[in-house]
């Protein structure tokens, strides 16, 4: 006996009624590293039973109502706890409602903040934020305390990804958790074996030549020691090659001519920051060596920030990858899961 599509989902902490659950045609979650994980529930409007519309009074749905969602085949997981933020009504010969909304990670999207923060690290920042939008917070450690960081006009989403990105750090919520963390590419693959043809049915990857990066300098003012510092990051500061011999960087530059880059920062703290910023850049660009996107029967497990084996290739291409991105999606057609993922070497 096959196994069969499965969901639950709870509205404001209670399970959705039957009659709600009969109406379901589709759900749909999607998540991103960095990004607002998406959610999207398609309900069949028309209530001919009572002769009514269903789902439109904005008392069953109304923005800011919490939604909580597991996906599986038979056994469900837990994929995503967000709340609704719009509504789409599509009146038609088959009459249906669209409920969207995010995890909490859009509340850190709304308005726009001067501010100045004196005397933290990056990782209080984040700590601070979370608090300020009613999140606890699991932060690594960033080390370095800047004197002062400005937040000029922009959302607190905005202002925390622009310094993540500068660490080589991911932003995301689990519930009601903000994690800023260093990037989860370099773990051991946390989920079994996908093999081709068994576990999963199809793959595109793309190998890219690197064109930036090779080295990375970045350069600026130590205003402790008030004199110019520089740090390089270069061949061997690899944070992981996913089972690869030889990293992107490493076979590029047999083919074309090495590609370093410069950069330029403002209020250096010292030669530390300087060698941390250029590590994390020479990482963030290695990243984009291979890329790919598969498809696969529904997998709950199958989620962004983990790392996976895909295996039944050429011996190159097999190995260790980190998915980036996926799509589930249920509805009368079954269950499927399309994952997008990177790979650093080969």
């Amino acid at each position: 006996m096959g196994s069969v599509a499965n969901y639950k989902i709870k509205l404001n902490g209670t399970d959705f009624s039957s009659d709600l659950i009969g109406a379901v045609e589709g759900v749909t979650v999607e998540d991103e590293i960095n990004l607002p994980a998406m959610f999207s529930i398609k309900l069949n409007m028309v209530d001919s039973k009572n002769g009514k519309w269903r789902g439109i009074d904005l008392k069953s749905f109304k923005p800011g109502d919490k939604i909580d969602l597991s996906m599986g085949l038979d056994k469900v997981e837990p994929m995503l706890s967000g709340e609704i933020t719009s509504l789409e009504l599509n009146l038609a010969s088959h009459s249906i409602l669209e409920i969207r909304g995010y995890d909490l990670l859009h509340k850190l999207r709304m308005g726009t903040r001067n501010k100045v923060f004196t005397k933290k690290k990056d990782s209080e920042i984040a700590s601070e934020i979370a608090k300020e939008h009613g999140l606890t917070v699991q932060a690594d450690d960033t080390k370095t305390i800047y004197p002062y960081v400005f937040q000029n006009n922009v959302s607190n989403y905005e202002f925390l990804l622009k310094r993540a990105a500068y660490l080589d750090y991911e932003v995301y919520v689990e519930d009601k958790k903000l994690f800023f963390v260093k990037s989860r590419s370099a773990k051991a693959a946390a989920l079994p074996d996908f093999t081709y043809r068994k576990d999963f049915e199809e793959l595109t990857l793309e190998l890219r030549t690197l064109t930036r990066g090779s080295t990375v300098v970045i350069r600026g003012w130590d205003v402790k020691e008030k004199k110019e510092v520089e740090a390089t990051a270069k061949k061997g500061d690899e944070v992981t090659k996913m089972d690869g011999k030889e990293s992107g960087f490493d076979v590029s530059s047999k083919a074309f001519q090495e590609s370093p880059v410069a950069a330029w920062v403002e209020n250096l703290i010292d030669l530390s920051e300087a060698q941390n910023a250029a590590k994390a850049a020479y990482n963030s660009l290695l990243k984009e060596f291979i890329t790919g996107q598969g498809k696969c029967y529904g997998n709950p497990l199958v989620r962004a920030g983990k790392s996976v084996k895909l295996l039944g290739m050429d011996e190159r291409f097999s190995g260790s990858y980190y998915i980036v991105s996926t799509i589930h999606n249920v509805d009368k057609s079954g269950y499927m899961t399309i994952f997008r993922v990177k790979r650093t070497g080969i």
